[in-house]
């Protein structure tokens, strides 16, 4: 009797042991059969999404579905490329023919990205291939799906830290800052809307405040009184690293003073730039 619970005991700790081939060199991942984009693995909406998975023969090709809608500005990322191999991505339309949409085509490991605006809601299959047939069955890749564009607000102290106006119409001295080199600012950020901040005094009324964007060397003014550049807005394409420029001047026959002139720029910036 013992002898028999033995044996079955034995028995079924066999079946339980994974068996692998002598020649057994890869790893078939989760998301298998996934090598056409007919055959595509639907991930559903792409918001956040991480892959990890592998290419596992030189004809493998990994194919993921997913959902996006018109306006939504993200990157598909792939990163982690095992060493000794080269893989590409591309990205195609879910619909007949599967047209091609764009493609990143980097030498070697190096990561490959590609930034997609969604021009039309619905779904879209990315691609991971290997360029030249080299491959790791082991080596995990990784794909993320990524939402790019964020945004910030930075507050820019000019200089000199007081300029005055005599009234009349007339232009006061410009205050001055430069950017360029603002590691707190993302490189690559464009302008949302800027205001003009700091106290003009006396308040005299018909008092409108001006800035220049170096890159655009065009005047933008205020309505009177106010702070927000109106006609400054992202579809401009300003960029914020640069220096800028601001002034003011008042209608009335009396002198003021803009005190610790600032400006408030809020701006957008894509978080892969660069990559």
């Amino acid at each position: 009797m013992k002898k028999s619970l033995c044996f079955l005991m034995f028995s079924l700790l066999l079946l339980s042991v994974p068996v692998y081939s002598a020649s057994a060199s890869v790893y078939e991942d989760e998301y298998e059969p996934n090598n056409s984009a007919a055959n595509a693995y639907d991930i559903g909406l792409w918001k956040y999404k991480t892959i990890s998975a592998t290419i596992h023969s030189p004809e493998d090709q990994d194919f993921y579905k997913f959902y996006a809608t018109k306006g939504e500005q993200l990157a598909v990322h792939l990163k982690n490329i095992p060493t000794g191999t080269d893989y590409d991505l591309a990205l195609l339309k879910d619909t007949y023919g599967y047209p091609a949409v764009n493609s990143s085509e980097r030498t070697g490991t190096q990561n490959e990205i590609i930034r997609f605006d969604v021009p039309e809601t619905g779904k879209y299959i990315a691609a991971v291939k290997s360029k030249n047939g080299t491959y790791d069955g082991w080596g995990f890749y990784r794909l993320e799906f990524i939402d790019r564009m964020k945004s910030g607000t930075y507050t820019a102290r000019l200089s000199p830290s007081a300029i005055s106006s005599p009234g009349k119409g007339t232009v006061s001295p410009t205050a001055v800052v430069n950017l360029a080199n603002v590691s707190a600012i993302p490189d690559g950020a464009a302008v949302k809307s800027v205001s003009g901040e700091g106290t003009i005094s006396p308040s005299l009324g018909n008092t409108f405040r001006e800035v220049l964007n170096k890159e655009e060397g065009v005047w933008h003014t205020t309505v009177s009184g106010g702070t927000l550049f109106p006609d400054i807005k992202l579809e401009n394409g300003l960029p914020v690293k640069t220096t800028w420029n601001a002034r003011y001047y008042s209608l009335a026959w009396s002198s003021s003073t803009w005190r610790s002139p600032q400006l408030k720029i809020n701006y957008q910036y894509d978080q892969t730039y660069g990559w």
